[in-house]
């Protein structure tokens, strides 16, 4: 816990309601600050389903470079993290057996056994196929977004944290809050996701969405998430849910902005499951019934997804400034954004790193110019 005397708790804001800010939000709220949460898309007590985070797979699975040490310490870290929320019934996180697949050598050496491998629980090289030559298996968090944005929206507020509904044109804007508060703002901490694109005072140009679609169908005889990852940059999934839904996906489209469901993507990622994955198919079925032409009939199809993840050239943006407001008062920004499909298995890396560069640049004296910058 911070140092932070309870009655002179500094005042928060994030901006931002989806897995990075709730997660931020409450990793601070839980440290000796009083944080509010302002987001325009959360009129009720759940994330709105306009973000990304509620329409995520989401397993953790890390897929950041060998030599990429910052990305790696956030993923390590947010695997542990989840690893002892999945103790608590109500988290939404339950501990799954992994497989990943590869048509390619993953890892760029000649042993062919990834860095995560001494991170996760009952890492093994498995048996592969023709066409994806490399194979693991290991223990993963398997996470339900709706669940677990609920359980962390309810621990922020149990904690102290409040919410705030509201359009801001500048990042700036969120320091003239404060309701019933009567001390300034001290920090402000950017978890915009694609939106830093657009936010005054960011506008980062960098920031781009790359469009996913997914099939949810009812399986609850699935207990197990596989991935197939090529070297193409496709990536097909299955991923259990905790209600005995799977979803099962996906597709990787950079700069599109289209939210309706393809009927020919659907059709592409039901024809590739059940080709890779029999095991899909309802138990029982016969071999006829599996050759049948008519591929919708072999599904019970609860929804088609389309989400948006919000990518970054360069990689997620994790950074501290001395700023000023439109009166002129000191402020930190800290931004936290930028994560694309990795915003759950590095949101606590993240967040903690967030913290810690936050708690530093408390200590300084206010300068100028942006005291801190994390490695982009």
């Amino acid at each position: 816990m911070s140092s932070h005397d309870k009655h002179e708790r500094p005042l928060v804001v994030v901006i931002g309601a989806g897995v990075v800010g709730l997660t931020t939000a409450l990793l601070f709220q839980c440290n000796g600050y009083d944080v509010t949460v302002i987001s325009a898309d959360f009129p009720r007590d759940e994330p709105h389903p306009d973000y990304a985070s509620p329409k995520a797979g989401a397993h953790w699975r890390s897929m950041c470079d060998e030599d990429d040490q910052r990305a790696k310490e956030f993923d390590t870290l947010s695997y542990r993290t989840f690893k002892e929320l999945a103790k608590d019934p109500h988290s939404g996180i339950r501990i799954r057996d992994a497989i990943d697949y590869f048509d390619y050598n993953p890892t760029g050496h000649s042993d062919r056994v990834p860095w995560w491998s001494a991170i996760v629980d009952d890492f093994k090289q498995i048996p592969s196929t023709n066409e994806f030559p490399i194979a693991y298996s290991y223990k993963t968090p398997v996470i339900h977004p709706s669940i677990y944005l609920a359980f962390l929206l309810h621990r922020f507020r149990a904690e102290g944290g409040h919410i705030q509904h509201r359009q801001l044109s500048h990042v700036a804007e969120a320091a003239l809050w404060v309701g019933t508060k009567h001390t300034p703002v001290k920090i402000i901490i950017n978890c915009t996701g694609f939106q830093a694109r657009y936010l005054g005072g960011v506008q980062d140009m960098r920031c781009y969405q790359t469009r996913g679609q997914t099939v949810v169908v009812r399986a609850a005889w699935i207990h197990e998430t596989v991935t197939w990852i090529s070297k193409d940059g496709s990536i097909m999934y299955v991923i259990p849910r905790t209600n005995g839904e799977v979803v099962l996906g996906g597709s990787h489209e950079a700069y599109q902005n289209n939210d309706a469901a393809s009927g020919t993507k659907t059709s592409h990622i039901l024809r590739t499951i059940l080709k890779r994955y029999p095991k899909i198919l309802t138990p029982g079925s016969t071999a006829a019934y599996a050759a049948n032409d008519d591929l919708l009939s072999k599904f019970d199809i609860v929804d088609q997804k389309v989400g948006f993840r919000p990518s970054r050239t360069g990689g997620v943006r994790v950074e501290v400034e001395h700023g000023r407001t439109g009166c002129g008062e000191p402020v930190l920004i800290v931004h936290n954004y930028g994560h694309g499909g990795a915003g759950y298995q590095s949101s606590w890396g993240t967040a903690f790193e967030a913290l810690k560069m936050t708690q530093e640049a408390e200590k300084e004296e206010f300068p100028l110019q942006v005291v801190e910058t994390a490695r982009l």
